[in-house]
């Protein structure tokens, strides 16, 4: 792949933009989930995955040489939710565009529209937090809990080391609360002790869990420091919300690798960013829907792109019926902006196509 261009961050930029809002309706419209980390990762997700360092199809997601992406955050699963529809839309209106089948994926059923963000946390819709499963087949494991995604990383990295299959990456998203189990430590000694090189751990820093006080007050260090001292190459910003300096990271995380040694990027976030409410605040408690907070939260989108929520300012509608109507009418709103921008969803379809064939079919 080529080197990421500065001109890709103003695509990136809007991207970011799509994928908050959705986050933030599929939240507000089922007053259930977490906003702050979803919103904290955009930026190390978006990077990671359009800058053609991973390699995954995601026409294919079960494709078997694709990299191994796993969520260990997995209660930030609307993050990926937002992700998915933003892609899979623009691959949708460049094959209605083109007609070309490459656009098209391999199974429609197992392919995540914006329109299935409906179903979030309801059933038979989207899962709560991260499953390998349904539309979701890009993620490699079953995430939510604290750390138990961090063992699974490391079994499917010695798993591929074993196979011989040392091209394939095992890519794990993690906040920093998150690496304070227990099993965090045995990861870390683990992998360097095994030499696995494949893996490949992304940290959004933003020094918040579910408590009042920051992680700071009661655990030593940095990510430099913890994964440092356990042997692993790290690298890092402190701008881990702007896109420079991201790219940057990302691209040092996954080309400066060294024989036996994991991979370790951390990114310094605010959890919450953008959503006016911050820190733990933002852990697990998205806005009370259509309050007046939350519809301060869009009304930066629409002066940016000249849309117009539909609700705008009112409280919720009075029934189930109508409150899914408005909450399908909203995910349209911030769609369009993705169908009128052709430069936009022509860049992402191209770039998906091309990161989705740079994936071998052997090894």
């Amino acid at each position: 792949m080529e080197k990421i261009k500065k001109e890709e961050f103003e695509k990136w930029e809007i991207i970011k933009d799509l994928v908050d809002q959705l986050i933030d309706l599929m939240l507000n419209y089922r007053q259930s989930g977490h906003p702050g980390g979803s919103r904290s990762k955009v930026h190390l997700t978006v990077s990671t995955l359009l800058s053609g360092f991973a390699r995954y199809d995601i026409r294919e997601p079960e494709k078997p040489f694709n990299d191994r992406i796993i969520l260990v955050a997995g209660h930030t699963i609307p993050l990926i939710y937002a992700v998915l529809s933003v892609f899979n839309e623009a691959m949708r209106l460049r094959y209605q565009e083109t007609k070309d089948e490459k656009y098209l994926p391999k199974s429609k059923e197992k392919t995540l529209y914006p329109e299935d963000l409906l179903g979030f946390r309801r059933r038979g819709g989207l899962p709560g937090h991260a499953e390998m499963g349904g539309k979701t087949l890009l993620l490699k494991f079953n995430t939510g809990p604290s750390g138990h995604g961090s063992a699974a990383a490391v079994g499917e990295a010695i798993a591929l080391k074993r196979l011989g299959a040392d091209g394939v990456k095992v890519i794990a998203i993690e906040g920093d609360a998150g690496l304070t189990p227990g099993v965090t430590h045995e990861v870390l000694n683990s992998s360097w002790s095994l030499g696995l090189d494949n893996l490949f751990y992304l940290i959004d820093w933003n020094n918040f869990g579910i408590d009042d006080h920051p992680l700071k007050e009661t655990v030593y260090g940095t990510p430099e420091t913890w994964f440092s001292s356990h042997g692993w190459r790290v690298v890092g910003t402190e701008e881990g919300m702007k896109w420079e300096t991201v790219a940057e990271t990302v691209e040092k995380l996954f080309t400066d690798v060294k024989k036996n040694i994991p991979n370790a990027a951390w990114f310094k976030t605010r959890k919450g960013r953008d959503y006016l409410k911050y820190d733990n605040k933002s852990h697990g408690s998205p806005h009370k829907m259509n309050s007046e907070v939350f519809w301060e939260t869009k009304k930066p989108f629409q002066d940016k792109y000249g849309v117009k929520f539909v609700g705008f300012g009112e409280p919720a509608p009075g029934t189930y019926d109508e409150i899914m109507k408005q909450f399908k009418k909203n995910i349209d709103v911030v769609m369009s902006v993705l169908k009128e921008n052709k430069e936009l969803y022509r860049y992402i379809s191209d770039r998906l196509v091309e990161i989705g064939e740079s994936v071998p079919d052997d090894l």
